[in-house]
């Protein structure tokens, strides 16, 4: 990226903040900037034109069971925390509330809703806001949105306007894993929702033969999208940063950190939201905060990338819809990287049977050629027999 380039973009950041301190939030709730937590020392970063401040690395909760881990990534400087109301079955908002009890003040705490008729989102919000034993949620997201229709869906812009207007949430946003480039642009055409959380890391615009060798954060595609969107005064959170979190050897970075790292040079990502399992995790994803590759990092992901190369989804989404007997085979392959990636085999079994038998890889086992094309090159057929019998 050319010097002249980043001074826009720091530019463009700068006038978004500006406009977001001479406003309040939303009817009902306190200014932005009072909502801030304390400064956790450390990069920290402007969620988009909400003027909150956050760390560039934050907790992730969906698969951490204990609540001291998510307390302990508090005390070592994040002071993000996401989690939703279908993970774990609902439990993990009650870890999460637990882990918060007597530090809520600390940390802007993120859940999500799915898109419903009114009164359905409606009861969702208040019930995780009870498990999570708190009177306000700061950001409160609609959950897997993959399209423009669904940002601009009115159900649930009514049913968060009231949540607003109650004081019960303080900032709408979406999430997004198909689609995400699309879903940026609506969500910053229409101006309704203030963050988007997207699926980003080094392999999501080219794989690693154009990322590593390119300006970091610089790329095309979903690089360029997020820059754009974030410069305009979006607040964009990154998650499945790691690429699957698969191990790996490192050295002065691990490749986790260098993943990080690699996500946090495009100045469109305000903060990330890496799962933390344990507190292993905590000390190795709080310490990639500030941190720039360097040829090291370099190394680090470029030993990563050939590690991971042939197993795991860039979730770039460009193949959805190609499957002629309708294989959802984006999701089948995120349930697959949940087992192998994760190691969480309940959640790759739910979410693999979620899709439901008319988007299960069975017609896999019997396909002769695949038609379906990966721009990483996966071996989309393989992968999906084998997601199918190990998940079916």
């Amino acid at each position: 990226m050319s010097v002249a380039s980043r001074r826009e973009i720091l530019k463009a950041f700068g006038c978004a903040a500006a406009a977001a301190a001479a406003a309040p939030v939303v009817r009902g709730a306190r200014a932005f900037a009072a909502i801030s937590p304390p400064d956790p020392g450390g990069e920290t970063r402007v969620l988009g034109s909400t003027g909150i401040r956050v760390a560039t690395v934050g907790v992730g909760a969906m698969i951490t069971r204990e609540s001291d881990v998510i307390r302990y990534a508090v005390e070592n400087g994040a002071n993000y925390v996401d989690t939703a109301d279908c993970y774990m079955g609902g439990e993990n908002e009650r870890i999460v509330g637990r882990a918060l009890a007597g530090i809520r003040d600390k940390v802007v705490l993120a859940s999500k809703v799915h898109i419903a008729p009114v009164d359905e989102m409606i009861r969702s919000v208040e019930n995780s806001l009870r498990s999570l034993k708190t009177d306000v949620i700061d950001i409160m997201q609609l959950h897997g949105i993959s399209s423009e229709e669904e940002v601009t869906n009115e159900d649930a812009r009514e049913a968060l306007r009231k949540l607003l207007e109650q004081g019960k949430i303080r900032v709408p946003g979406v999430t997004t894993h198909k689609g995400q480039e699309t879903v940026l642009r609506a969500v910053r055409k229409h101006g309704f929702y203030r963050t988007v959380l997207v699926a980003y890391n080094f392999r999501s615009d080219a794989g690693i033969g154009a990322t590593i060798r390119s300006a970091f954060g610089s790329g095309k595609g979903l690089s360029a999208t997020i820059r754009e969107v974030g410069a305009s005064g979006v607040g964009v959170i990154a998650m499945k940063t790691q690429a699957g979190g698969y191990s790996s050897p490192g050295d002065h970075l691990s490749p986790h950190q260098a993943a990080l790292a690699w996500v946090l040079e495009n100045p469109g990502v305000a903060t990330t939201i890496p799962s933390m399992v344990s507190f292993a995790q905590v000390d190795e994803n709080m310490k990639a905060s500030g941190k720039r590759l360097g040829w090291g990092g370099r190394k680090a992901l470029t030993r990563y990338a050939r590690a991971i190369g042939d197993r795991h989804c860039g979730l770039c989404g460009e193949c959805a819809g190609s499957c002629p007997q309708g294989v959802d085979v984006p999701s089948v392959l995120r349930s697959l990287t949940y087992l192998e990636g994760y190691r969480q085999a309940d959640l790759a079994r739910r979410s693999y049977r979620e899709l439901g038998p008319d988007r299960f890889a069975r017609s896999c086992l019997s396909c002769g050629s695949c038609a379906v094309a990966c721009r990483l090159g996966l071996d989309v057929k393989r992968l999906a027999r084998r997601a199918h019998g190990l998940l079916a």
